[in-house]
């Protein structure tokens, strides 16, 4: 691919505030990513005069869904991901592309990468930040400042601080405080609650999918998990995809006694609602699991290979010690449950609908 050198930045900038709104690209593809990142966008927002910034995101992070209620973000465009032989061509054309289209008078983009930064360039973006991290192939385009090269190795969540820090934005929590949408809690309510099927609380969710296998507890195991936990939790919802429910619905209607509910068919935005009128959560590390924290919701999460995120102080990790979600026993996650339960007085939480 060609490549093309930025001009030498000049030593006079006007005072002047071009149009056009913020750009704020988040290139990770996780719905937990996008919690992780949610109050560096608001920092960002509040920064500006209007109070909102464009969110440039992968499609597979559900941005536009997850954030349809969130008053810092005005709009949500999505960022292909390519692969192939030319997949860095394509990233800047897309990128290109969507700098044209939205015309941001300045681009922040939450990574170290380059060709979203080369892409705002030849759009003519006036202000470009990034990461850094020592990498020429993003801060020859931008203006800086950057973390340093030795951060590279660090978490995404001590990145977000320090570069939040770099450039003057405050942040007083990193609790993502997830908003709802009135009208999707409404919608749960009518369903499962006095209204509809009458679902006695506390109610436990359990977040059964996940990306990939080794991230997957066995549905056996969370059946059992169930069936142990019914003197606390009458009713109890099995949260997954539309793609899980085929290999869960047999292990769901094995159980007797009718409080276990398949609830594989819930809206994104319906599944938050669930999640926020719940007691708590017990599930594979997921974005669910993110969504139960960002809702303030008390969340055990089942981890495989990932490290415990420390963000929130709703989540806490249940492993085997081997680093296999494998390796978690059904005792250990009653064990946890019910610790917690007792600690903390879990309950269902009451939230007005539209």
């Amino acid at each position: 691919m060609t490549t093309f050198r930025p001009p030498a930045k000049s030593v006079c900038m006007s005072t002047a505030q071009p149009p056009g709104p913020v750009l704020v690209y988040a290139p990770d593809r996780g719905i937990g990513d996008l919690m992780w990142h949610l109050p560096t966008f608001r920092a960002i927002a509040a920064t500006t005069p209007e109070g909102t910034v464009v969110l440039a995101a992968r499609p597979s992070s559900r941005a536009a869904e997850v954030l349809a209620v969130e008053p810092s973000i005005s709009r949500v465009v999505y960022a292909r991901h390519f692969v192939g032989t030319l997949k860095g061509v394509k990233e800047v054309v897309d990128f290109w592309r969507i700098c044209r289209e939205v015309k941001p008078r300045a681009v922040w983009i939450l990574e170290k990468i380059g060709r979203p930064a080369q892409a705002a360039w030849l759009a003519g973006v006036p202000e470009r930040r990034g990461f850094g991290l020592g990498h020429g192939s993003q801060e020859q385009w931008l203006q800086g400042p950057f973390l340093p090269k030795a951060m590279r190795p660090d978490h995404r969540l001590t990145k977000l601080a320090a570069f939040e820090a770099l450039h003057g934005l405050k942040v007083d929590s990193r609790e993502p405080d997830l908003r709802l949408d009135p009208k999707a809690v409404a919608a749960v309510k009518a369903r499962f609650g006095a209204q509809g099927e009458g679902r006695l609380g506390p109610w436990l969710v359990l977040g059964v999918g996940a990306s990939e296998p080794a991230r997957t507890w066995p549905a056996e195991r969370f059946a059992a998990v169930s069936q142990a936990l019914a003197d606390l939790f009458p009713t109890v919802f099995w949260l997954g995809g539309p793609n899980d429910a085929p290999r869960l619905k047999p292990v769901v209607e094995a159980l007797a006694g009718g409080r276990d509910v398949l609830a594989c068919d819930l809206p994104l935005d319906q599944a938050a609602a669930l999640i926020a009128l719940s007691a708590g959560f017990l599930g594979n590390d997921s974005g669910p699991l993110n969504v139960a924290a960002a809702v303030a919701r008390p969340a055990i999460g089942l981890m495989g290979t990932s490290p415990v995120p420390t963000y929130s102080r709703w989540l806490s990790r249940l492993d085997g010690g081997e680093g296999r979600i494998a390796d978690i026993s059904v005792d250990q996650a009653v064990e946890a449950v019910r610790t917690r339960f007792t600690n903390e007085a879990w309950a269902n939480r009451d939230i007005p609908a539209a």
